[in-house]
């Protein structure tokens, strides 16, 4: 009988805290039981059952390890779900567990799997895509291979035209709009810096949006802001915007955000930006959350970019790293749809050109 009483606050423990095994600790103590032996005995036995057992616990793949990637998974973890990862390399992690710091609290877990190749017989709820946007043919090519074409994927990444790469290999292709700075300071480590806004998830391509509901729920209980919406071209289109005008300058400058918004030198750069991205993307027929630029930037400079202030260009961190960056998949997917459509976008043109120089000369 004691066994069956002590069963759902063993589940609580774990979906809610990073330390179940503590918090187990407390909930035995309170129904009696003195022996500290036997409440570690019984905490590992209920700690199993439910991590294999539990109904409704998501199990999400995230593929890659890099900030976002570890940002995503430990709120993920936070709520209860059952993570695995695709990484690189798993030393630190499979040594020490994840660690985030940062604006929404420390969390520390080690309940995870990860894989260096192909998790071959594992079925997923879902499918995070986390690598930059210059790996997304890779990436669903690789998937491809040992995934169901049936999987659900969310593309939780910078740029224009994932979606219709990865559509190319399975049938259930969302999109995550992340707003959220993640830096990685070390391979297990993630630091959340900034948060503009909740992570918004949908489709580009027509598809099932109650699916979703289930991973915005845990990511909130995780204690990350997220919603489903049939909006998130626009949304997708917001963050474009928002992007081009501050990455791609804040690396070549090598200054945070908030500073590209205080001199009239680079705000009438990012003037530039932004108007061609309005022109090319009504081309392509789409249409953001603002009817123009000018009703774009008045938002940008009184809300947008202040709660940004101080954060780095991911071009930046990936340029001091000697990486390459996400460059073609942002401005540069803006001069390729102009070319396309025979519109000028020489800002644009400007700010890709240097940044690949810089890029390639590392």
């Amino acid at each position: 009988m004691r066994d069956q009483i002590i069963v759902e606050p063993v589940y609580r423990s774990f979906r809610y805290e990073s330390n179940p095994c503590l918090v187990v600790m407390q909930g035995y103590a309170n129904l009696g039981f003195a022996s500290r032996s036997s409440v570690i005995f019984k905490v590992v036995i209920f700690f199993r059952l439910h991590t294999i057992e539990s109904p409704d616990m998501l199990k999400v793949l995230v593929v890659g390890a890099g900030a976002v990637g570890l940002g995503l998974a430990s709120f993920l973890l936070q709520s209860g779900c059952r993570v695995s990862l695709i990484a690189r390399e798993e030393t630190e992690l499979k040594k020490n567990g994840l660690y985030r710091v940062g604006i929404f609290g420390e969390f520390h877990s080690d309940s995870f799997e990860i894989f260096l190749g192909p998790a071959k017989d594992a079925k997923f709820d879902f499918v995070l895509v986390c690598v930059k946007s210059f790996g997304t043919e890779n990436a669903g090519r690789q998937l491809q291979e040992w995934l169901p074409d049936t999987s659900k994927i969310v593309l939780c990444q910078n740029g224009w035209g994932n979606a219709e790469i990865f559509s190319q290999y399975f049938k259930n292709v969302f999109n995550a709009r992340v707003i959220t700075g993640f830096i990685r300071p070390k391979k297990n480590k993630v630091d959340v810096t900034v948060h503009a806004q909740p992570v918004h998830l949908g489709s580009l391509l027509g598809g099932d949006l109650e699916c979703l509901e289930s991973l915005a729920k845990a990511l909130e209980e995780g204690g990350l802001p997220s919603a489903v919406t049939p909006y998130i071209a626009r949304d997708l289109w917001a963050k474009m915007l928002y992007n081009c005008a501050l990455n791609a300058l804040g690396a070549l400058l090598e200054v945070p955000y908030g500073l590209l918004g205080e001199k009239e030198s680079t705000r009438e750069i990012m003037k530039g930006i932004v108007d061609e991205v309005f022109t090319v993307m009504q081309a392509m027929g789409y249409e953001t959350h603002w009817k123009n630029a000018q009703d774009y930037l008045e938002e940008f400079y009184r809300k947008l970019l202040p709660s940004t202030y101080e954060h780095e260009s991911s071009m930046l961190q990936d340029l001091r790293a000697g990486k390459v960056t996400e460059i073609d998949a942002i401005n540069g997917v803006v001069v390729k749809e102009g070319t396309k459509r025979n519109i000028a976008v020489p800002y644009n043109v400007l700010v890709s050109n240097l940044v690949r120089f810089l890029q390639d000369k590392r």
